[in-house]
């Protein structure tokens, strides 16, 4: 995976209980830093977490967490540094979480990576059919 011409940040964090806990942190920090005000903390909160926990199972010393940004979009890779096999569940707990654009989850050279795209639009308002 390359990330080319756009802002970004990466922490390395061991791969401990709390983990997620910093990961959070750092991400809503960096990205409220880019002037985003979307995803909403909850959003970005919940996706991070469910990401590092996931690379936490996979039992590495360490998860690296990786952020970038790109016409309107926030991407979230966090790389385990295991082998470990591919969790679906995962995968369908992070498509639930509102502004996910799209989610995945692959084996790298560097272990498990597991990543999601965050849209930065606000929500578009339901209005009732008349």
């Amino acid at each position: 995976m390359a990330v080319r011409n756009r802002r970004v940040s990466n922490w390395v964090l061991a791969a401990d209980p709390w983990a997620a806990g910093k990961a959070v942190r750092h991400v809503t920090q960096a990205v409220r830093g880019w002037e985003y005000s979307h995803p909403q903390d909850g959003c970005l909160q919940e996706t991070v977490r469910l990401l590092v926990e996931a690379a936490v199972k996979d039992a590495g010393k360490r998860v690296s967490v990786h952020l970038a940004d790109q016409d309107g979009m926030v991407l979230v890779v966090v790389l385990s540094h295991a082998e470990a096999e591919p969790d679906q569940t995962v995968l369908t707990a992070l498509a639930g979480v509102t502004g996910t654009v799209s989610c995945g989850t692959d084996a790298s050279d560097e272990g498990r990576r597991i990543w999601a795209l965050l849209s930065t639009e606000p929500p578009r308002s339901r209005t009732p059919a008349t």
